[in-house]
């Protein structure tokens, strides 16, 4: 299965009405630079860029982002994140969500969904089908 399908789904905790499906989600780094990222590798790597300057973005295997004041250091493997609070990771738990501080200062969850045509009928990996 290619990551090709897979799409976030962003919602915004404050209001959850508001939510988009998008291929990347946007983020505050540790220190408060707005990048964007996506998952590449089969779920196995995150591609950031800045800004929309995607042409100069890089792979990368962990991300570095804030929540509610807390710097956050997350890698993915299998579609599956481990957050670790300051990249300690003794203290880092496993999910199939992210939660970060996003450009309009909002928290936002994002979660995997897999995007299904009439030619597929697969489930997202830990997600949702659409």
């Amino acid at each position: 299965v290619g990551n090709d399908r897979y799409l976030f789904v962003n919602t915004q905790r404050a209001n959850p009405s508001i939510k988009t499906v998008s291929r990347f989600f946007e983020y505050k780094t540790w220190t408060e630079q707005i990048w964007r990222t996506e998952i590449i590798e089969n779920g196995n790597a995150f591609f950031h860029w800045q800004g929309h300057d995607r042409k100069n973005g890089h792979r990368d295997t962990i991300i570095n982002y804030l929540l509610n004041g807390q710097r956050w250091q997350s890698t993915i493997e299998d579609y599956i994140f481990f957050h670790a609070l300051e990249g300690k990771a003794w203290q880092g738990h496993y999910d199939n969500i992210i939660e970060y501080v996003s450009s309009d200062h909002y928290v936002y969850q994002s979660a995997f969904a897999e995007y299904i045509t009439d030619q597929i009928h697969q489930r997202a990996p830990h997600g949702t089908r659409f």
